[in-house]
């Protein structure tokens, strides 16, 4: 009796559209930002115009994003120009009215922008002379073990820049004691690293002699003029908590302070009000002396890696601390962050004396939370630092070259959810006949030696290539390598021939019976060892298909799931789908030996080849430890 065709084809493209969701699970934002609702083209940078502009495009864009609350602050030429509240610091429940944003009061979260005042905080130890710049970072943390693949010194610069080379880990319990693995050799490949700043944390704590919140906000916070911030969360002052912005999940629910998972973390609890980034911004762009030497300034805001491949190329380089680029052909200085339910970015433009901060209390519909501030940011550099960037010969046979499968560097390699995390970044750049490219659905324009520049955009991509071979591709403190060809294939391919094989295993057992009943001949029953193959591909292919139930509702809510006990049940599956390729041989060479029909020997070849491809997935991916660090 053959299989329903029917049947399998639900249960192919189930399994199919598991594998699909998860391969998307990183993809791009899919708001649609407004049209919009003010003339652009060159306009003067004025309190009227800017605040008139705002006013016309930001509650547009927090209407169609679904996004309740956001505070904006514009300086220039050492003035703030405004800030600026829309929607909503709380919706209401239980019968209250809502709470409009006040920027001078309410306060948000500002995530990763915490790294910029972080290593302002350990460049003034190194202006004092207390810290090296290249100096080894166990010169300052001597109990400090890291797991290294050289014996290359991880630097504080190398911290500075992302270039440790670090895998990520999302949660690290204690800097010291938990540290995530050394992938890459350090200074050669950029990765952006919340451990990395963290460890600069511990640098500044132990070198100052003051817990890191304390210094700070003595040395850096209230020096530059910002009254409220700080970085002690979870549990905040009386005195944050009762001004903090209430952050809203994509469905309109509430997401509680500690879903951010952070205490007083170097690299990403800073909270402040729109009045507070506002001095800041003119902090940086005064060059304050009280903070840092105008020399010190200018060298955060240089290409911190003089050698850098990309600054060789002419991409967007990481500072020390900041991330680097040019609108317009004005150059720039910035950081953004998110949190559950908080999304920000702060700009600043040294030449020109302007700055602009954006910040959000919720993650909105269609990723709109994550998309509107690089957006405002970006529309604000088009209308007001209007220009043209510089572009250089090009070799529109380029594109050819770097077209392929790449992989976001910035994952974990040594724990079981990096064989997700594999999947889940894994995207095409693909060439057009023009010598563009596209990645991600983002066009990609050549404007140099192997160096593409965003149509319509100011994100710039640079290739390293040696030899004929793409060796990775740098935008900022991101990288993209060479992802290993066919995993995800292979991973698809063994899960399907697994599912064929499940199928047809109690159909071909209803066959037998109903023969039976019948009294018909009925094919042999199987063997142990053919019941113990299919038992563990059952098993294997269970775990495998858990991962995605479990991890995509996790990236959607930013509520990271208790991996460890998970990891406990799920990973003994793997193993079992493993070790059943054993039995499953055997069980192959007996229907061949014995001339058992072409079904049954079809169905034991399937079986082999699905739990090959299982087996290779899982141990050139990880997926066998039980190391389930997040």
């Amino acid at each position: 009796m053959k299989p329903p065709l029917d049947t399998c084809r639900r249960l192919f493209a189930g399994l199919t559209t598991v594998i699909v969701l998860l391969l998307s699970a990183c993809a791009s934002p899919a708001w649609s930002p407004p049209s919009p609702t003010a003339e652009m083209g060159e306009h003067e940078l004025t309190r009227g115009d800017v605040e008139a502009w705002l006013d016309g495009v930001v509650p547009t864009a927090l209407m169609e994003g679904k996004v309740p609350g956001a505070v904006v602050a514009v300086v220039k030429d050492g003035e703030v120009l405004t800030t600026r509240g829309y929607g909503y610091a709380d919706l209401g429940s239980n019968g209250t009215e809502p709470v409009p944003v006040d920027p001078e009061k309410h306060m948000f979260r500002w995530a990763s922008i915490s790294k910029i005042p972080t290593s302002i905080a350990v460049l003034q130890l190194v202006e004092q002379g207390k810290v090296d710049l290249d100096a080894d970072i166990n010169t300052y943390l001597d109990d400090l073990t890291l797991e290294r693949v050289s014996d290359a010194p991880v630097t504080v610069r190398h911290l500075l820049t992302h270039t440790a080379g670090f895998e990520e880990r999302w949660l690290v319990d204690d800097v010291i004691a938990d540290s995530p693995k050394l992938v890459f050799e350090p200074g050669t490949t950029p990765s952006y690293s919340n451990y990395g700043m963290s460890l600069l944390g511990e640098l500044v704590a132990r070198v100052s002699g003051q817990p890191f919140p304390d210094y700070v906000e003595e040395h850096v916070l209230r020096p530059a003029g910002m009254t409220r911030a700080t970085y002690r969360d979870n549990p905040f002052p009386a005195d944050v908590a009762e001004r903090l912005a209430t952050g809203y999940s994509g469905s309109g629910e509430v997401v509680p302070p500690e879903a951010a998972q952070t205490t007083e973390d170097p690299d990403g609890s800073l909270t402040g009000s729109g009045a507070d980034a506002a001095q800041f911004m003119l902090t940086q762009l005064a060059r304050d002396p009280e903070l840092l030497r105008a020399d010190t300034w200018e060298q955060m805001w240089r290409p911190g890696l003089p050698d850098e491949a990309s600054v060789r190329l002419g991409a967007d380089p990481m500072g020390l601390g900041y991330i680097l680029g040019s609108r317009n052909g004005h150059r720039f200085a910035q950081h953004g962050g998110a949190l559950p339910a908080f999304h920000s970015i702060f700009e600043i433009y040294p030449d020109d004396g302007i700055g602009i901060f954006v910040s959000l209390n919720g993650n909105g519909a269609d990723g709109a939370g994550p998309a509107i501030p690089p957006w405002l940011v970006e529309q604000f550099a088009d209308r007001y630092l209007p220009g043209a960037n510089p572009t250089g010969d090009v070799d529109p046979e380029q594109a050819e070259v770097i077209s392929g499968t790449y992989t976001d560097t910035r994952r974990s390699y040594s724990t079981a959810v990096g064989a997700w995390e594999e999947l889940a970044t894994t995207v095409s750049i693909t060439a057009e006949s023009n010598g563009w490219i596209q990645l991600g659905g983002t066009q990609y324009q050549p404007v140099g030696d192997w160096l593409w520049q965003e149509v319509d955009g100011n994100t710039r991509l640079a290739a390293v290539v040696a030899d004929g071979e793409v060796r990775r591709i740098s935008f900022g403190p991101t990288t993209l390598v060479p992802a290993q060809q066919g995993k995800a294939a292979m991973l698809l391919v063994g899960v399907l021939a697994l599912a064929a094989v499940l199928a047809c295993w109690p159909l071909g057992a209803l066959t037998r019976w109903r023969a039976a009943r019948a009294g018909r001949p009925a094919a042999e029953p199987l063997s142990p060892e053919g019941r113990t193959a299919r038992g563990g591909a059952l098993l294997g292919l269970a775990g495998v298909t858990a991962w995605p139930a479990v991890l995509l509702p996790a990236g959607r809510s930013f509520v990271i799931p208790p991996l460890q006990e998970i990891g406990l049940v799920l990973i003994p599956l793997h193993w079992a789908g493993v070790l059943a390729l054993l039995p499953a041989v055997w069980d192959l060479i007996s229907v061949v030996r014995r001339r058992a029909g072409w079904r049954r020997i079809t169905v034991a070849s399937l079986l082999v080849l699905g739990l090959l491809g299982f087996a290779w997935w899982c141990l050139t991916s990880n997926a066998l430890t039980f190391r389930l660090a997040f």
